[in-house]
């Protein structure tokens, strides 16, 4: 079975386990929310999964009429005829399998955001046809909008953890102002403040550290 993880151009994310048949879906596949197809993009995950099947060359019948033929092309070499085909990389993706630029670098997000390795990436952008340079590059720059996405997010929960940390301190003063402190009302206020401290702590993590944050954490 081989794990596929598909991020749909809606922004929905599905995964499932499938078993290839011939090296590809046994069964087409949609976005479970917009219903768009994701077949090519789970034939090229399991293309880029799947180890390059060694091509054997099996031996003709005639072994000596063939060294005779051999023997008088060295004398007289056939100038003319088809060029000889040039063997695709290992591992390389067929053309057709190949998706276009733009559905190429949203799987690429998508392996991203699931925490992929950019060592992954890269190679997953090399099977689709781009250069390493142009990989590297792309990929770069996708962890850095990321990291960016991270810091921003980090800011939000630091901001947002500090108002709630703010909720026990106003409801004691007004508690105190009444003149009577209710005990389950204020431990819920300190349990909001507790949880406000955490989101603070984690803000302040998310934004020094952004690299440190595993998958989809960009998203929440």
């Amino acid at each position: 079975m081989i794990p596929i993880k598909i991020q749909c151009g809606c922004g929905q994310r599905y995964a499932f386990d499938v078993e290839p048949v011939g090296g590809r879906m046994p069964a087409a596949v949609a976005c479970p929310v917009c219903g768009v197809d994701g077949t090519a993009a789970a034939n090229a995950v399991i293309a880029q999964s799947m180890p390059a099947t060694p091509t054997v060359a099996l031996a003709p019948v005639g072994s000596a009429r063939l060294r005779t033929v051999a023997a008088a092309a060295s004398v007289h070499p056939v100038t003319s005829g088809p060029p000889a085909r040039t063997a695709a990389p290992r591992g390389a993706v067929p053309r057709a399998a190949q998706m276009d630029r733009s559905q190429v670098e949203h799987e690429a997000r998508a392996k991203i955001s699931w925490g992929d390795a950019p060592e992954e990436v890269v190679k997953y952008l090399r099977i689709q046809g781009l250069s390493h340079q142009e990989a590297s590059s792309l990929v770069q720059a996708m962890f850095k909008e990321r990291a960016e996405t991270i810091r921003r997010n980090g800011i939000r929960k630091v901001l947002i953890g500090i108002a709630l940390m703010c909720v026990p301190v106003v409801a004691f003063f007004i508690f105190t102002s009444i003149g009577f402190i209710p005990l389950k009302p204020f431990a819920v206020t300190l349990m909001i403040g507790v949880w406000g401290a955490w989101m603070v702590l984690k803000g302040t993590i998310m934004f020094l550290a952004p690299k440190s944050e595993p998958g989809d954490v960009a998203e929440q």
